[in-house]
């Protein structure tokens, strides 16, 4: 009896030192109000800190002298208990949150009523038994949304309310939530409004790891790392950063840049340090390592990690996500073809696995199936098939991505099939019935799904090859496009070039022959009609390359101001060898500064085509006229020529024409038609006389 006395004095007396080391000196505050204060920012330094157990401590103590009514404080420190056992025990951090909660209604405080809901709705969602309460305080959250006017306080509702739709699968939902939380915490911290960095930290990581969850790890490695750049020294933050930053590069198949942040992760749990958030961060980040080896058939190295994972859950896990390491231990086992050892550990994982998530449930129950069957227990297995079965239909209609080929593959092997008949020979008539029914569906279920398979394959092999012949046809097109083109454009050089060509080539023929026939003043004559042969040449190659230009639709007009008589002078003194060869006689009526819009290299390209046009047509010693005609407010440019006559129809007969013609006349006009078409001007052919052309040009 005294040696119990003497246990109990030295648990008190131990207490009394705690709670003597953990309160501070409040003697120099002369209010109650201001003593409440002081403990109010102590418990927010030691939960930076992580030191939960002396804010323990305070906590209480604070309730302890805070006045019956007084439920503003009461409520803070009632928060500040729950916030202490959310990592070890949800029941009890449930239990003082809803105290918060009840004390902030009391006194009608609005923001601390929000505060208390967001850390509820998390909790209920994710402690067994508490569940069914998450709707009701969503439905309260969200109706706080179009009432407050605080941006601050409506950033964390969207922010909280995105997690709880990430829990339940609604990733949509939770994106569209995160985004708008996280665009008012960045534009609060720009503003000033928001001194902490870190507030929004929280909601890039909690982004980060729904892009993990939805396999779109170069996303969550993005805001994984933005999420780093807000994190200044609260050590929990960079604990989840850690653990996500692992998960991510596990999911892109990089473990060793993975170990590299499992290894900081797991060199943040130190002795001195008794956090249990931690702890379970460490667990899970075992526990994807795990699953990661596992599906690699790498079990040595699976074995390794989900040793580490039991060796601390015993102690640290929440029923959650103690019901995750049994399931990954069980699966380990079963890949080992250890069924049963496998068995019990996926039996103890059984009572919390509805809450993880129907996948994880389905899976469960298959395993246990699997494993039952594998010991030869039957009944067992077909008992948990049967539970397993409607799980997977409701998965189908959730997600296409989700198989139940193993479950299916078990009970159509034939070779079980003999074995369940060997097993339960001694079963009743109505048992084997029962039996052979289930049987029947589960094959009509999978041919019909192959069926399913086989169409939809099918179908999208038809799409995929319509769609090659399509991009074939259009390519097919394109040559045609192209060649076409091609056979235009040699056209064109072959006649386009031989005029000028066979100018140089009979001048530069005659200096060859007759070098002694010409004077000094003759052979510089001779050169500088070589040198105008040559720009024709030039220009006319121009005109080629302008012409391929609007064949593949590459270039626009550049419509400017345009001065038509420098463009008529111009293109004299280019064809001034083959007006002297003719020797006709030209009559330049364009007035000086007379001014058109259009594009001047476009302009200069069909005046010297109508014109050369013009000359070829006319006979030996004949005139050609220039001139502007004026209409309204439109310019006409004239250019009149005798000889044989051309008109309106023959022009519009060699633009019909399909394959450029030989002369050249006809390809020049198919230029002139190109270009005029896209600067917008109009060209008329006239026979005023049977032997005289009028060719106009309208600026319109």
């Amino acid at each position: 009896m005294k040696q119990i006395l003497l246990i109990i004095f030295f648990i008190n007396l131990s207490f009394t030192n705690l709670c003597a080391q953990a309160i501070p000196d409040l003697s120099s505050y002369k209010t109650n109000k201001d003593k409440l204060e002081a403990l109010a920012d102590l418990c927010d330094s030691l939960a930076a800190q992580e030191d939960v157990e002396r804010e323990k401590v305070v906590s209480k103590y604070a309730l302890k002298i805070a006045p019956a009514n007084d439920w503003y404080y009461r409520s803070i420190f009632y928060y500040n208990l729950g916030f202490t056992f959310e990592s070890s025990d949800p029941d009890s951090s449930i239990y003082f949150h809803e105290k918060s909660l009840a004390d902030a209604r009391k006194g009608k405080l609005s923001v601390r009523i929000l505060i208390s809901l967001q850390r509820l709705l998390y909790s209920y969602y994710n402690t067994a038994g508490h569940t069914h309460k998450s709707e009701s305080a969503l439905r309260e959250m969200l109706a706080s949304i179009d009432t407050t006017k605080n941006e601050n306080a409506k950033a964390s509702l969207y922010a909280t309310i995105g997690n709880y739709y990430s829990v339940k699968g609604q990733y949509n939902t939770q994106i569209n939530y995160l985004l708008k939380g996280i665009a008012i915490k960045k534009k609060l911290i720009q503003q000033g409004v928001i001194k902490d960095r870190e507030d929004v930290a929280v909601d890039l990581l909690s982004l980060s790891e729904l892009f993990i969850d939805m396999a779109q790890g170069e996303k969550g490695l993005y805001y994984g790392k933005e999420a780093r750049n807000y994190i200044v020294a609260y050590k929990p933050y960079l604990n989840h950063y850690y653990k996500d930053m692992a998960d991510v590069y596990i999911l892109l198949k990089q473990p060793e840049k993975a170990k590299i942040y499992y290894d900081s992760l797991a060199g943040m749990i130190t002795p001195d340090n008794q956090n249990a958030g931690r702890r379970t961060n460490k667990i899970a980040s075992d526990l994807t390592f795990a699953d990661f080896y596992l599906s690699a058939n790498k079990l040595d190295s699976a074995e390794i990690f989900i040793k580490r994972a039991n060796d601390l859950a015993p102690k640290w896990a929440s029923d959650f996500l103690m019901s995750q390491v049994d399931f990954m231990t069980g699966t380990l086992y079963m890949a080992q073809k250890q069924f049963a050892k496998a068995l019990p550990i996926l039996k103890a994982a059984e009572p919390n696995s509805a809450a993880l998530g129907l996948e994880i449930h389905a899976a469960l129950l298959q395993s246990l199936a699997k494993c039952y069957a594998a010991n030869g227990q039957w009944k067992q297995a077909y008992a948990y098939y049967d539970k397993y079965a409607p799980i997977r239909d409701s998965l189908y209609l959730e997600s296409s991505r989700k198989s139940i080929a193993d479950a299916e593959a078990q009970y159509q092997n034939k070779d079980k099939q003999q074995q369940i008949e060997v097993k339960n020979i001694q079963i009743d008539k109505a048992e084997k019935q029962l039996i052979w029914l289930i049987s029947g569906l589960l094959l009509l279920a999978l041919s019909l799904i192959l069926l399913g398979v086989i169409y939809r394959n099918k179908r999208k092999n038809a799409e995929i090859l319509d769609q090659k012949n399509k991009e074939l046809a259009k390519l097919i097109t394109e040559l045609e496009e192209a060649n076409s083109t091609k056979a235009k454009l040699f056209s064109i050089i072959s006649h386009d070039l031989r005029s000028p060509i066979s100018q140089v080539y009979q001048f530069l023929k005659l200096q060859q022959l007759n070098p002694r026939l010409l004077s000094e003043v003759q052979k510089a004559e001779l050169s500088e009609k070589i040198q105008t042969a040559t720009g024709s040449l030039l220009e006319t190659m121009e005109d080629l390359l302008l012409w391929s230009k609007t064949q593949m639709n590459q270039f626009k007009a550049d419509i400017q101001p345009v001065d038509v008589s420098l463009v008529a002078s111009q293109s004299l003194k280019l064809l001034q060898l083959n007006i002297d060869a003719k020797n006709l006689r030209i009559e330049n009526n364009v007035p000086a500064g007379t001014i058109v819009k259009a594009d001047p290299y476009y302009l200069q390209a069909i005046f010297r085509n109508l014109l050369q046009n013009a000359v070829k047509a006319s006979e030996d010693n004949g005139l050609v006229t220039m001139g502007i005609l004026h209409e309204g407010n439109h310019f006409t440019l004239c250019i009149e020529n005798e000889g044989k006559a051309f008109g309106q129809a023959d022009y519009l007969e060699i633009l019909s024409q399909k394959d450029a013609e030989k002369g050249l006349s006809g390809l020049g006009l198919r230029l002139v038609d190109e270009l005029s078409g896209k600067t917008g001007l109009l060209i008329k052919f006239e026979n005023p006389k049977e032997t005289l052309t009028r060719t106009l040009v309208v600026f319109q």
